[in-house]
C-alpha cells in the first residue's frame, strides 16, 4: 500500500462526525492517508490492508456506510484489529507481551474515535476469540 503524508479526500466530513487525533491514519481505496506522517510500522499496515479489501474498488460507499452504520463500522474495525493481533502474535511470542498488545488494541477500538462501538471488555472478547460478526 501506498503511504500518502496528506489527508484522505473524505476527510472533512469525517472530521464532523468523529473525534479524531493526530494519531489518526486513514485508509481510502489502495492508499494509507498519513497527514502527521507518523511512523507506520508494519502490523500497523496489515491492520489497514484489512480496510482496504474491505472497501473493494468503492472505497466512497464503504465510507458512506461505516460513518452511519455503527454495527457496521464495528465489524469493520474489528477484523481489522484482528488481523492486527495475529500479526503481534507471530512477531512476540511471550504471552505477556501479546496481553499488553491486546489491551492496547481493545483499548484503540473502544475509544471515542470510533465512536464508542463497545466496550473495552467487548473489545479484549472479540478480538482475543477472534469472533466474526455480520452485518
Amino acid at each position: 500500500m501506498e503511504i500518502i503524508k496528506d489527508f484522505p479526500p473524505n476527510y472533512a466530513l469525517l472530521k464532523q462526525v468523529f473525534k479524531i487525533t493526530d494519531k489518526v491514519l486513514f485508509c481510502y481505496g489502495d492508499k494509507i492517508y498519513n497527514p502527521n506522517n507518523l511512523y507506520v510500522d508494519p502490523i500497523v499496515i496489515a491492520h489497514e490492508e484489512v480496510h482496504s479489501k474491505q472497501q473493494g474498488d468503492e472505497p466512497d460507499k464503504w465510507w458512506q456506510r461505516y460513518i452511519v452504520d455503527s454495527a457496521f463500522r464495528w465489524t469493520q474495525e474489528l477484523e481489522a484489529y484482528q488481523k492486527q493481533f495475529l500479526e503481534i502474535k507471530k512477531k512476540f511470542k511471550d504471552r505477556n507481551k501479546q496481553t499488553e498488545f491486546l489491551y492496547i488494541l481493545a483499548n484503540d477500538l473502544s475509544s471515542p474515535t470510533y465512536g464508542g462501538v463497545c466496550s473495552i471488555q467487548e473489545a479484549l472478547m472479540a478480538i482475543r476469540d477472534n469472533i466474526k460478526f455480520k452485518v
